[in-house]
């Protein structure tokens, strides 16, 4: 993989400490505020540094942080990333505009194992997990970008989440850190597509992120059709862990559900998620189906996705619908991916 002890985005004092011993402590809070605060990853440009602690610094550490060889922009002014990594994997990185905040949507793994149906995340099956100095890379490279913090990131980008849960806790930890990043934990919302022990593991760390949880359908006959068999719980493990993950932190779960036409768009499908939503207290998250390339499912007419909607409402249902951002930029997450890969 490499031969340095570790890459420069996962830096903590200890690790500084560990490998740059000859040198005063304070040294080490200049050269994290440099990284996390300021956004300067070259050891070079960090100008308050001895010359000698930057060339340790470079030899010790890897600083070169993943590469942008491809990106697309739409009207609405989302930006898609294509990133390329250490080792010429790649993964997408998404900047979301709005006009009241910017997000930033994160990947968790190169490739996904899920490989639902109607996602290209997962069309190359998995490849590898990222690294923790991976994720926090992409949350670095985005705000040199902005030149600032976004007001939130979601891990909503390729790979499961929860199937890399130590290095997605270990960056969630340095971003997070008050000696590092500092960012608010009500301000990162991770989506699974439903992994149980992981959503479990999650609510015994007792942090403030939020939860959502990519169900697609209010029965198992129905989400067996949308997610195949390996990485597919059942509903029932899933509820259970949301509720005791809701208990161990308070936060209010989100349950994402993709309309597709003729799968799970019916209204007594709406009856039966609102059933749900209200007994785990639950805000709902409908997408309508973004199409993908040789994809078997089709989007619903607006009609449908607006009356599916209503009904929720009508059942006192906390729901968002989502304005479709990027829409002419590959917007599926995974299709900027695929299509480089489909290339070479």
């Amino acid at each position: 993989m490499h031969s340095a002890p570790g890459f420069i985005f996962d830096l903590t004092s200890s690790k500084l400490e560990t490998h740059l011993s000859d040198f005063p402590k304070y040294r080490y809070s200049q050269i994290l505020d440099w990284i996390y605060k300021k956004f300067i990853f070259s050891p070079q440009e960090m100008t308050n540094i001895p010359l000698k602690l930057r060339e340790e610094l470079s030899t010790k550490f890897l600083y070169k942080y993943p590469c942008i060889i491809k990106h697309e922009k739409t009207s609405d002014k989302t930006i898609k990333y294509l990133l390329n990594l250490y080792d010429k994997e790649n993964i997408e990185f998404v900047l979301i505009n709005s006009k009241k905040r910017k997000t930033f949507c994160l990947s968790s793994q190169v490739g996904c194992p899920v490989k639902c149906k109607f996602c290209a995340s997962g069309a190359f099956g998995l490849t590898r997990n990222l690294l923790p100095a991976e994720i926090t890379a992409q949350f670095l490279l985005g705000s040199k970008l902005l030149d600032c913090y976004p007001d939130n990131i979601v891990f909503m980008g390729i790979g499961e989440p929860l199937l890399n849960f130590s290095n997605l806790v270990k960056s969630l930890n340095i971003i997070c850190s008050p000696e590092y990043i500092d960012y608010a934990a009500r301000r990162i919302t991770i989506s699974t597509s439903g992994i149980p022990k992981g959503i479990i593991k999650l609510a015994d760390l007792k942090k403030q992120w939020n939860l959502a949880v990519s169900i697609h359908a209010p029965d198992d006959k129905t989400r067996a059709v949308i997610i195949p068999d390996n990485c597919r719980f059942s509903l029932e493990e899933i509820f259970d862990a949301c509720k005791y993950y809701f208990e161990k932190t308070g936060r209010i779960i989100t349950f994402e559900y993709t309309l597709i036409k003729g799968v799970n768009d019916r209204l007594s499908q709406a009856d039966e998620l609102a059933k749900i939503a209200k007994k785990l207290r639950a805000k709902v998250n409908l997408i309508p189906y973004n199409p993908t390339q040789n994809s078997q499912f089709i989007r619903p007419d607006d009609q449908i996705c607006n009356d599916f909607a209503n009904r929720l409402k009508a059942k006192g249902i906390n729901i968002t619908f989502r304005i479709e951002k990027g829409g002419k930029i590959n917007a599926a997450c995974g299709q900027l991916r695929a299509g480089n890969i489909t290339q070479i």
